[in-house]
């Protein structure tokens, strides 16, 4: 096999391999566009709950003026609030335990 011909062979395989990997993205674009909203959310939770971290004072304050001004809507949200912290303590004994 001569260089002329190795070259085109090359030069096929490489043609072969751009378009496989041109099919290979728009197929992992149109599965990712599902995945858009769900991590969008998942976003927004993780930098509200960063802030909320780095700013501790400012959501305690906020708690107790809607606790002054909604004293049943928080009431409301308190007991949602333990039952969501109830539930994440009993799942995470519950995957602490070795069968």
């Amino acid at each position: 096999m001569d260089s002329k011909q190795q070259l085109a062979r090359i030069a096929r395989r490489r043609a072969e391999l751009v378009a496989c990997s041109a099919a290979q993205r728009a197929e992992l674009a149109g599965a990712c566009l599902a995945w858009r909203v769900p991590l969008a959310m998942a976003d927004r939770g993780v930098s509200a709950w960063l802030f909320a971290k780095t700013h501790q004072g400012l959501v305690v304050g906020m708690g107790i003026v809607l606790a002054v001004v909604r004293p049943l809507r928080t009431l409301k949200w308190l007991k949602r609030g333990w039952t969501l912290w109830r539930f994440y303590r009993g799942a995470k004994a519950a995957a602490g335990k070795q069968y």
